[in-house]
Order: C-alpha cells, then sequence, then structure tokens
C-alpha cells in the first residue's frame, strides 16, 4: 500500500510509496483542525507537478474537514475526511481505510484493505504545518522506516510483504513518535516535501 495526506497531501504520498507503514490506532483522539479550512492549491515548484493534482487543480476542506480533491482533468471528485491531532507541538494527520478508500479513488492504484493481520483501526499518518498561508506535508520515509524495523532499531510487526504495524496503544505509540522524529520527510525538502498555498478571495469561485 501506500500512504498520502492533506489535501493533495494525501493523493501524492501515496501514489509515492513502495511499502506501507500503519500503527494499529490513533496515537491522540482525532478532531478538524480549522487551520486547515478553506482551499488549497498546489505550488509549482512543489513534487506535486509529479502526481493528479496539476496548476489547475485545488483541494476543498470544509468546516469538518472533510476534503473534496478537484482535478481539473477528470469528472470524479474524490472525498475523505482530513483528521487528525497534535503532539509536542507538531501536527498530524491520521487516515484509516475509508479515507483511503476516498483518497485512492483519484488514481488507478487498489486502495489497502484491513485484511491480512491488520485491524480495522490502523492508520497511516501524515505529517504537516502551516507557516502563513503555506501548506507544507512531510510523509512517512517508509523506505528508511522498513530499514530500522529490518535492522532491529525500530520494532514493529510485519502482516504482510512490505507491510508494517506498529502496535500498542496511544501512550505508547506517542512515546514511539516523540521518540523518532525521524520517521517523517523533513519540512522543506526540496524533491519529497508537498507544498500548497491558500487561495486567495479571487480564486474561490
Amino acid at each position: 500500500m501506500t500512504a498520502l495526506p492533506h489535501v493533495a497531501l494525501l493523493l501524492l504520498a501515496i501514489g509515492s510509496l513502495t511499502g506501507c507503514v500503519m500503527f494499529a490506532q490513533p496515537p491522540a483522539p482525532l478532531t478538524c483542525d480549522a487551520d486547515l479550512v478553506g482551499r488549497w492549491i498546489p505550488l509549482p515548484d512543489s513534487p506535486q507537478d509529479k502526481v493528479p493534482l496539476g496548476k489547475d487543480d485545488h483541494a476543498d476542506v470544509d468546516a469538518q474537514c472533510h476534503v473534496r480533491l478537484r482535478d481539473s482533468a477528470k469528472t470524479a471528485q474524490p472525498e475523505f475526511d482530513a483528521l487528525g491531532f497534535t503532539l509536542d507541538g507538531q501536527r498530524y494527520l491520521a487516515l484509516g481505510f475509508k479515507e483511503l478508500d476516498g483518497l485512492f479513488a483519484a488514481s488507478a492504484q487498489t486502495p489497502p484493505t484491513a485484511s491480512k493481520g491488520m485491524p480495522a483501526s490502523a492508520v497511516t499518518l501524515i505529517k504537516y504545518r502551516i507557516r502563513g498561508d503555506e501548506l507544507e506535508i512531510a510523509m512517512l520515509d517508509v523506505v528508511q522506516v522498513m530499514q530500522r524495523i529490518e535492522q532491529g532499531t525500530l520494532k514493529a510487526r510485519e502482516t504482510d510483504t512490505s507491510t508494517y504495524l506498529f502496535e500498542g496503544g496511544p501512550k505508547k505509540l506517542q512515546a514511539l513518535l516523540a521518540a523518532n522524529p525521524d520517521l517523517f520527510d523533513e519540512f522543506g525538502g526540496k524533491d519529497k516535501t508537498l507544498r500548497m498555498r491558500r487561495a486567495t478571495a479571487g480564486e474561490l469561485r
């Protein structure tokens, strides 16, 4: 499986992963981040140019953090909920199987399922930050995470080939995130960080 988020954010990432890393459950209660509400447009120098959302596309996030992706080249508008949590000042989105189903609707890929030892409560995480009118999304560095798991420096259960699950309750998963900030790509990375800008008033038509 692959994994993505916000906004196009999610889609993009999802199509780029070679393996799957999930968490047994959300590490904290999920809420809607009011800062995400609005319309977001991909920035031209973002890796998002390599995925479905282009310069004429956008993502709309309503007051409940329900996301609708608008791809000008397609009539379908994939939808999903982008709920998340804040931990130690870092913001995360948690996408479960229902959300991934909606996200994958924008691609030709097959969405992951809760089969083969994967609990229905499992989620994949996306880290993000908002600076002014710019949204940056950092995905899980799946290749690096999988290498560390195979080397034994991270503990996770392999539920299927190239599919790993971090197990435990919220406190254990919170401790995992706090101790391993490098699980995610770094913000500002030109090759990996996904970036979008908030639409101006004239772009809300």
